[in-house]
């Protein structure tokens, strides 16, 4: 059903290149490609360049730089992109440790090239300067002619993408009682709550959140940006008409203007059942998880029909809230298969740096925003993987499942790992049977039942922008190592649900000073649990990659006794994944029986490296 991994499939492409530049009569095609649009071209559209069609279609022109003119513009262009940077920016990216500050990735997409593609009659539909692209609509029978441009370094399709569907139907409500109540606040320094959640109560208190309002941190100074398909209605239903969206805080990255809501489209609903969720704003009736934040609306998604560049439109709008000091993006959209059968990702590219929204979800993270990200609800289907970007690591987003009323896994919720090994979802919320803000009239008052991880992404995104709230100084991956680790199977994740339903009260009163890896370069090792360990009871063991080693370095994670003699082998293979895995001793040999009372080792090692951490074993 799905297609090998594109890397996979390249070497078989690039001989039909070959082949086809090497024949000399190719009737049905035509003339063979030059030598030089052979080298640029990808293979997918061989076909078409060989065919020389009239027909335009959509492709993306890789750049070759950013149009610098030696080391010293380059330098100043970096000087220059740094002073751009907005306050929030700024700060957040210090906060993250971000260094250098800006990097090329942060230079423009070169005006001049975009000039030059301007006069050939070329107009620029998308353009991302994280990537170094720009989509364009042009005839195949131009591609020699592009492939001439010494600044175009690669020329490739843009694929139509399909994202996953929410669970079918949904079941409207009656509207909610009239409430004289105002919009929901905590009163400052008596951290007393005035909140009375409505129909939201029980999906929060699953996360704690209550507990999290109740001690004043509702979001507020927190900027989240929502990417999602669209807005309608969000300005009139009495849940959000009280949610004051800033100016300059609506982008439209599909229609390319800033009009977030087209009430005359049967469409543009998933963005304010989402929005509803984390911003709703009404006590006594609808109050969602982060109603303090500031927010942003982004549209990158055409929920009528199958809009090709969808994935950069994601991308074009991380760099948009990059560029407006977004402390958080929360996306309930996520793809994996094409308009054509033929180029659908397959799990092995599910590795979070093979698709174009992966990668610009893992650029976001390295600026310092929190990526919340829905994990996908392909449970039930053949497809029953996770879809991209919830494929990125962990220590760059935070994937979100779905679980029911109880606490179980809905089954509709996307499996992990992800293709590297890494366990995802990383965290799983209220995700079946939620009650949604309804965008499907103009009734002010409409609600309605309906599920999916779509909804229980922005639960917790909600949350992390309370925690941001009440943790200012951390960075990005400290909050999502902690909510990992107080979530409810925070010692043992798995890939249904990861490291479980987090717990709001939990995040804040985590010692975060334990919690904080090593940032000499070393191995991580970090002893969780009782010590002295005595009998019946195990200790856990965590252990991961310190900053300087890659991805796929081999470990081996054993106990010694005093003497120098391995008792105990806890794990042996491949560390692919940046957050730290776990095992538990719990005192007993390799043969089962139980060791001797006394000091012993536990030792992480590399092939150069060696981690150790002493545990006292108690009769």
């Amino acid at each position: 059903m799905h297609r090998a991994p594109a890397r996979a499939a390249i070497a078989t492409l690039v001989a039909v290149v070959a082949a086809v530049v090497s024949s000399s009569a190719e009737p049905r095609f035509g003339a063979a490609l030059p030598t030089s649009l052979a080298a640029k071209l990808d293979p997918r559209l061989v076909e078409a360049a060989v065919s020389r069609d009239a027909e335009p279609v959509s492709v993306w022109l890789t750049f070759a730089d950013k149009g610098e003119r030696g080391a010293a513009d380059l330098t100043a262009r970096l000087a220059e992109a740094e002073a751009a940077l907005t306050p929030r920016a700024r700060a957040r990216r210090s906060r993250a440790h971000v260094s250098p500050l800006v990097g090329y990735d942060d230079l423009p997409v070169s005006a001049e090239y975009l000039a030059d593609l301007e006069r050939r009659g070329l107009r620029a539909v998308a353009v991302t300067r994280w990537l170094d692209r720009a989509a364009v609509r042009v005839p195949p029978a131009r591609f020699g002619e592009l492939a001439e441009l010494p600044f175009v370094a690669r020329i490739a399709p843009v694929e139509r993408m399909r994202r996953s569907r929410d669970v079918p139907g949904g079941v409207e409500l009656p509207p909610a009682p009239p409430s004289p109540v105002a919009p929901a606040r905590v009163r400052g320094d008596a951290r007393t709550s005035t909140v009375d959640y409505g129909r939201t109560l029980a999906m929060l208190k699953q996360m704690n959140v209550p507990a999290v309002h109740d001690s004043g941190y509702i979001g507020t100074g927190v900027l989240v940006c929502i990417l999602d398909d669209g807005f309608n209605f969000h300005d009139t239903h009495e849940a959000l008409r009280n949610v004051v969206i800033a100016p300059g805080m609506r982008r439209d990255f599909v229609q390319g203007d800033t009009v977030v809501v087209d009430t005359l489209s049967s469409g543009l609903r998933h963005g304010t059942n989402v929005m509803g969720c984390i911003a709703g704003n009404l006590p006594g009736a609808y109050v969602g998880s982060g109603f303090g934040a500031q927010f942003a609306l982004g549209r990158t998604e055409n929920d009528i029909g199958e809009t090709p560049a969808e994935m950069l439109f994601w991308g074009m709008g991380a760099e948009w809230a990059d560029s407006l000091g977004a402390d958080l993006i929360t996306s309930s959209l996520g793809y994996s298969t094409f308009s054509n059968p033929a180029d659908n990702y397959a799990y092995a590219d599910m590795d979070g740096r093979t698709t174009d929204v992966s990668r610009a979800a893992e650029i976001a993270a390295s600026k310092g925003i929190l990526v919340v990200n829905a994990v996908g609800n392909e449970g039930n289907s053949p497809w029953h993987y996770l879809i991209a970007p919830s494929d990125v690591r962990t220590d760059s987003l935070i994937a979100v499942g779905a679980v029911d009323q109880f606490g179980s896994v809905a089954s509709f919720s996307s499996f992990g790992p992800n293709a590297a090994g890494c366990f995802k979802p990383d965290v799983a919320a209220r995700g079946v049977s939620d009650t949604l803000v309804s965008a499907a009239s103009s009734n002010p008052s409409g609600y309605l039942v309906a599920g999916g991880t779509s909804f229980s992404t922005p639960l917790v995104a909600g949350l992390a922008a309370c925690l941001l709230q009440a943790r200012p100084a951390w960075p990005a991956t400290l909050l999502a190592r902690a909510l990992r680790e107080t979530a409810s199977q925070g010692g043992s994740p798995d890939n249904r649900i990861g490291w479980g339903i987090p717990d709001g009260l939990g995040v804040l009163r985590w010692n975060h000073v334990a919690g904080v890896p090593p940032s000499s370069p070393q191995l991580d090792l970090r002893l969780v649990g009782p010590n002295p360990l005595h009998s019946g009871a195990s200790l856990r063991v965590e252990f991961g990659l310190g900053p300087d080693l890659v991805s796929g370095t081999p470990v081996r994670v054993r106990v010694f006794d005093t003497q120098g003699r391995a008792v105990q082998e806890l794990f042996n293979g491949n560390l692919d994944c940046a957050e730290p895995l776990s095992v538990r001793w719990d005192g007993q040999l390799r043969d089962g029986r139980r060791a001797r009372a006394g000091l012993y080792l536990i030792t992480l090692e590399t092939a150069s490296r060696r981690t150790t951490a002493r545990v006292a074993l108690l009769p």
